[in-house]
């Protein structure tokens, strides 16, 4: 049987040794930290699934990983019995801001997409009955959705391997077969930098939201992305820097006060968890899966990763597939 280690049990080392260990592979995984106190950014991720959200600043690329991986989660979620929705998504934008919903949708247009949905009040009211009254204007795009990230990670957990946590290791001195290294932005390449993303988790039994929605404004594009319960994650955007601190009174503050711009009945919700992570992301923003001196790099998620998850593991796992059947007729040869 060969051996696989993976340094680094964020999202896409689970990921993918989930899929090794369902092909017959003996993988161990080395995560740095506790087990009790996740640090990897798809801990902290609103995890929504938007390629066409996302294309007017990421671009074709990204969008086309993401539709991809869009058409494989739902098998691989439905195994593992993690919540999700594939119903859609709302962009709605208050009177003053309306014109950046009007650019938005111009940017579709530019990318080819034609399936975005302008609504007015009525048709907001019809997808998202909580929000009706609200806005008079809105975005819906179909075919993009969320899934809950923590009941992912845990659901993977027990199927990806063994987890050594609390070991930090040099991917080149790990002795097995294939070595893979998802240690995102711990992993301290040259190129690679952390791009900071902050979220407030709430449980808001006043709200009742079932797709993700962002809200449009002058300074962030601020999301809602539903859970389970009536528990929702808060966040904006991302910040170019590499703190690794606690969310900050600015934040929180600028995050809670759009949250209730979007839907009063924020202002009683519980606020559960500030949480804040690093996403590793190269100069062009794109994921890069490539060997270097025998071992396999898996990083760049910046802030897709959930989107464009399958797509990439799918090209590690033909990687490493590839090196096993060549080894193999090496030593049949």
């Amino acid at each position: 049987m060969p051996t696989v280690a993976i340094a680094g049990a964020g999202l896409m080392g689970r990921l993918i040794g989930w899929q090794l260990v369902k092909r017959g592979v003996d993988v161990t995984l080395y995560e740095r930290t506790p087990r009790h106190a996740p640090a990897s950014a798809a801990h902290v991720a609103a995890a929504m699934l938007a390629p066409t959200s996302e294309l007017p600043d990421s671009g074709d690329a990204v969008f086309a990983m993401g539709q991809q991986s869009l058409r494989a989660w739902p098998a691989m979620l439905d195994e593992l019995g993690v919540p999700y929705g594939i119903d859609g998504s709302l962009l709605v934008a208050h009177g003053p801001d309306g014109p950046l919903l009007d650019k938005f949708y111009r940017s579709l247009g530019a990318h080819g997409r034609t399936e975005a949905q302008l609504l007015d009040a009525v048709g907001i009211a019809d997808l998202e009955p909580a929000l009706a009254g609200r806005f008079e204007r809105g975005l819906y795009l179909p075919h993009e959705g969320w899934l809950d990230n923590r009941a992912l990670l845990a659901a993977l957990e027990g199927r990806c391997g063994t987890i050594r946590f609390g070991e930090c290791v040099d991917p080149g001195r790990l002795d097995a077969d294939f070595v893979v290294d998802c240690r995102g932005v711990a992993a301290g390449f040259a190129e690679l930098r952390g791009v900071r993303g902050e979220a407030i988790r709430l449980h808001a039994p006043e709200v009742d939201l079932r797709r993700p929605v962002r809200l449009m404004h002058p300074r962030y594009q601020l999301y809602v992305a539903p859970r389970t319960g009536r528990h929702y994650v808060v966040g904006a955007t991302q910040l170019e820097s590499e703190s690794t601190r606690a969310t900050t009174v600015r934040s929180a503050l600028e995050l809670l006060s759009a949250a209730f711009a979007l839907h009063p009945g924020f202002a009683e919700a519980e606020i559960t968890e500030l949480c804040a992570g690093l996403r590793p992301a190269y100069p062009d923003n794109l994921p890069r899966v490539e060997w270097h001196r025998g071992v396999l790099r898996v990083n760049g998620l910046y802030r897709h990763g959930f989107l464009i998850a399958p797509t990439v593991a799918q090209q590690a796992i033909e990687e490493i597939e590839r090196c096993m059947y060549s080894s193999t007729a090496t030593a049949s040869a």
